[in-house]
């Protein structure tokens, strides 16, 4: 029988010719060196393959997919073969620092009460960076408004991400709606304070070509968190506090003046967020860029 490796690595790949070969070099020179990377290919139409056939390294898994599904359904098949005793998500246009999966990898297994964490990440062509909270209650209230993690940055116990795993139904907003399936079951979540990911922004990303998807499956997942507080159902459906937590569309007078009275009137009725974080936290905070 095979030992398990340390990490599973999941890459999935589609049309990534222009940066994939610095991304998996990126991969393969880390310092942990004991795991594998499951590449799935989604049918690429470009020189993709063949820059990854180049690479002749024991530890890669290259699965290529008949036709396009998406990716999120790549992360699924990767989820299910994956045989690491943690699972590390990495997206082929970004670059990971080399000791990544070393800081990663020790912080879990010093703190076996977290079952995922993510890290701070530079973003490329810029000196600016995420700053995302640490610790879980932090992050709790901060899915309120958005994503608290860089998906492409996550590492997490494999068992999680089996039991879990991804909703393909919700991408491009696949990263936020399985943060908050796991915030609410009390997961816990954090982010290491190390940047440990060089993430790159271009106009190709999927999150910007699918924006307004997006923003519209983001919804669902934040009413899923406003729903562990305590406010009036019948009188605040469901699709006016959509409307009103992540308005993409304009508000009616009445809706604003309705918003307004449906925010003044939410209260903190369970322990599930720390009331004194809570009291701090405003709405400015932004979704993830990814």
């Amino acid at each position: 029988m095979l030992t398990k490796p340390k990490i599973s690595v999941l890459l999935p790949v589609f049309n990534s010719e222009k940066y994939i070969v610095e991304c998996i070099e990126s991969i393969l020179t880390q310092t942990l060196r004991d795991f594998e990377l499951i590449i799935i290919d989604d049918n690429s139409t470009d020189n993709t393959l063949n820059l990854i056939n180049v690479f002749s390294d024991s530890r890669i898994i290259l699965i290529q997919k008949e036709k396009n599904t998406g990716y999120t359904e790549s992360l699924i098949q990767a989820i299910a073969i994956a045989r690491g005793v943690y699972i590390a998500r990495m997206d082929a246009d970004d670059i990971c620092f080399p000791n990544r999966f070393q800081k990663q990898f020790e912080y879990l297994n010093e703190n076996p009460w977290v079952s995922l964490c993510g890290c701070d990440a530079e973003i490329i062509g810029s000196h600016s960076s995420f700053n995302y909270p640490q610790d879980f209650d932090v992050i709790k209230i901060n899915l309120l408004f958005g994503s608290s993690l860089i998906h492409p940055t996550i590492m997490g116990k494999a068992e999680i991400f089996k039991q879990y795993s991804y909703n393909s139904t919700m991408e491009p907003a696949e990263d936020y709606d399985l943060f908050t399936r796991l915030a609410i079951d009390n997961v816990v979540l954090f982010n290491v304070n190390y940047k440990l990911l060089k993430y790159r922004v271009h106009p190709n990303q999927i999150s910007q070509q699918k924006r307004i998807i997006q923003r519209k499956h983001a919804r669902f997942c934040m009413l899923r968190m406003f729903k562990m507080l305590s406010y009036d159902r019948i009188k605040y459906s469901d699709q006016f506090v959509m409307k009103i937590i992540y308005p993409i569309e304009q508000l009616s007078p009445s809706e604003f003046r309705k918003g307004l009275t449906f925010f003044k009137s939410i209260k903190n009725s369970s322990s599930f967020y720390d009331e004194e974080l809570l009291a701090k936290i405003g709405h400015s905070i932004p979704p993830s860029p990814g």
